[in-house]
C-alpha cells in the first residue's frame, strides 16, 4: 500500500503551525497578564511592608507619648505649635525625613510560569511545532517510500 503524502503533508503542517501560532499567542498574552499581576503583587507587598513599618513607628510614638508628660509637652510644642503662658511661637519648617528604603520583595515562580512569561514564546512555539511536524511527516513519507520500494 503506497501513500502519497505531499498534499496532506502541506495541509497538516499548515494547520499544525496555525494551531501552534494561535496557542502561542494565547499563552504569551496570558503570560504577559501573569507578569503584570506579579509586578502588581510585588508593588503592593512593598507598599504593605512600608505601611506596616510606619504603623509600628506610630504605635511606638503613641506608647512613648502616653507614658511621659514631658513627651506630651514636647509633641504639643513641636508638632502642633502650642505654647505655654507668656511664650511666643515661631515656626521654622524643616523638611520631613526621607523614608528608609525597604528591601525588595522577591517572588519565586515555578518553571512553567516563567516559561509562560518568556517574551519569545509566540515566535518559538510555531517554529518548534512546524519543525517537529515536518520531521515526523518526512519520516512517515520516507518509511512509506521504503515499504513501497521493498514490496515492488
Amino acid at each position: 500500500m503506497e501513500f502519497d503524502l505531499r498534499k496532506p503533508v502541506r495541509q497538516t503542517v499548515l494547520l499544525a503551525t496555525l494551531a501552534a501560532t494561535i496557542i502561542g499567542g494565547i499563552l504569551a498574552w496570558r503570560g504577559r497578564q501573569l507578569a503584570d499581576m506579579l509586578d502588581e503583587q510585588v508593588r503592593l507587598d512593598s507598599q504593605m511592608l512600608r505601611l506596616e513599618q510606619e504603623n509600628r513607628q506610630a504605635r511606638a510614638e503613641r506608647d512613648a507619648l502616653l507614658s511621659s508628660p514631658e513627651d506630651i509637652e514636647r509633641v504639643a510644642r513641636e508638632d502642633y505649635g502650642f505654647a505655654g503662658p507668656g511664650e511666643r511661637v515661631s515656626d521654622f519648617a524643616s523638611p520631613p525625613p526621607a523614608p528608609r528604603p525597604l528591601p525588595a520583595v522577591r517572588v519565586e515562580l515555578p518553571a512553567w510560569q516563567r516559561a509562560l512569561m518568556w517574551p519569545l514564546l509566540p515566535l518559538v512555539l510555531p517554529v518548534a511545532v512546524f519543525g517537529l511536524t515536518t520531521f515526523v511527516l518526512s519520516r512517515l513519507e520516507s518509511t512509506s517510500r521504503a515499504r513501497a520500494g521493498g514490496v515492488a
